[in-house]
């Protein structure tokens, strides 16, 4: 494995151990790494951490929040240029592999989601399971590795990462705990089931000039085992349960109504945004299947020549079959002199003729029974083409099928000055 000395030699002699601890750890896989960065390099990053930006506080509600998130690392310092270039090399990439299992890590350059994090007094982040795939670049979302920026830190301070097996489940929900201290990681694997948050974060007075400050690294790869696979989503938040004080018998306080007023609101605007993504992920759906259902009902016309289907067709079945009343707008590229229709109907089929008609006017007809070609003159850029026969529903319901058939559509030629027939 190649030297990099921004990641402690400690931990780089360490793989076995801690990739051993991440693999056997439950609810989930995960496993904490002290000392991480080499003691410098954090020192640095410490020193370089960036100040709290309110324009980057902005949370998923569209509100200013508590956290801020940096994804634009590269350009914040020195330090944070060197640890970019060491956390999208392959070194880096293959020894994150190495630790964790799973093979071909890669870095999104962009780091959505991730970089400097920063969160003030009274801010907590309930908790979650992250979005699994990144539809822009086609990638599987694998790992998380955290790395905390706080040298001085207490246990009741809250803020820890806890690592959930089911809070959706309070009642069996188990919980592990990691305080934020300095230069220590937190890496797990992120699957539907790695749910993961901190409590609010709670200072004396005395100590909210400090803030829980933590460097988060998202890694991806482009496969993923079938079994862990599953549709793509977008993160899963789960409210925190009431706390325990309000049990029977407890009597509400001033400072009760002010907390079940906040946790309302939390949970109704997260009802809000999940309805507004439901809306927004219709309404895409629902704009694919017009274009698809308009591009079937061009591709699915037989037509050749340098010419195209304008609108949606009338009366082609999709099957290769035309009903007895047949209308498409056809647009030329190049002078054309005629309209070749050619099909096949049914010798058992009774007798009928096939009446073309150009803009409304009719220019062509013909019987027709077994292979037929019927020639449409037509000398206009665009024109309205529509066939006619006459209906035998009796004669298609006798072969099983309750739909209008009238006679196979096999070819739309459009035939130009300068092209032989054929």
């Amino acid at each position: 494995m190649s030297s990099f000395g921004e990641v402690s030699a400690q931990v780089r002699q360490s793989v076995d151990q801690h990739r051993e601890a991440f693999l056997t750890a439950q609810p989930f896989k995960h496993v904490m790494i002290e000392d991480f960065f080499d003691p410098a390099f954090a020192a640095q990053l410490l020193a370089e951490f960036p100040s709290f930006d309110k324009k980057l506080s902005i949370n998923e509600s569209g509100h200013a929040s508590g956290k801020s998130v940096n994804t634009n690392i590269r350009t914040i310092s020195p330090a944070y240029q060197q640890l970019y270039e060491l956390l999208g090399s392959r070194p880096f990439l293959d020894f994150v592999s190495q630790l964790s299992g799973i093979p071909d890590l890669l870095l999104d350059p962009k780091m959505f989601g991730g970089g400097t994090h920063e969160n003030l007094h009274g801010q907590d982040l309930d908790p979650h399971v992250d979005f699994n795939y990144d539809e822009s670049r086609q990638l599987h979302r694998r790992l998380n590795l955290i790395v905390y920026m706080n040298q001085e830190w207490r246990t009741e301070w809250g803020g820890a990462l806890e690592i959930h097996s089911n809070p959706r489940r309070p009642e069996e929900n188990q919980i592990h705990s990691f305080d934020p201290l300095f230069n220590r990681c937190v890496m797990f694997e992120t699957n539907e089931y790695s749910w993961h948050g901190f409590p609010k974060i709670h200072q004396p007075e005395d100590k909210r000039h400090l803030s829980r400050k933590s460097i988060s690294i998202y890694l991806y790869t482009k496969e993923r085992p079938t079994e862990e696979t599953a549709p793509v989503h977008a993160t899963f938040y789960v409210q925190r349960p009431l706390p325990p004080r309000f049990a029977e018998g407890h009597r509400l306080t001033a400072e009760d109504v002010v907390e079940l007023r906040r946790l309302l609101t939390r949970r109704d605007q997260w009802i809000e945004l999940y309805q507004k993504m439901e809306l927004r992920k219709n309404a895409e759906i629902a704009e694919s299947s017009a274009y698809c259902d308009l591009l079937a009902s061009r591709t699915r016309v037989p037509l050749t020549g340098y010419a195209l289907v304008q609108e949606a067709s009338e009366g082609l079945l999709g099957d290769e079959w035309a009903s007895s009343t047949v209308r498409l707008r056809i647009q030329t590229l190049q002078p054309v002199t005629a309209l070749l229709v050619r099909g096949y109907r049914p010798e058992s089929a009774p007798a009928t003729k096939l009446r073309a008609l150009v803009n409304g006017t009719p220019v062509a007809e013909s019987p027709i029974s077994g292979s037929f070609e019927l020639n449409v003159p037509v000398t206009q850029e665009s024109f309205e083409l529509s066939l006619f026969s006459d209906s035998h529903p009796g004669w298609a319901k006798a072969t099983g099928d309750d739909r209008d058939l009238a006679f196979i559509l096999t070819e739309l030629r459009v035939l130009h000055a300068t092209a032989p027939r054929s």
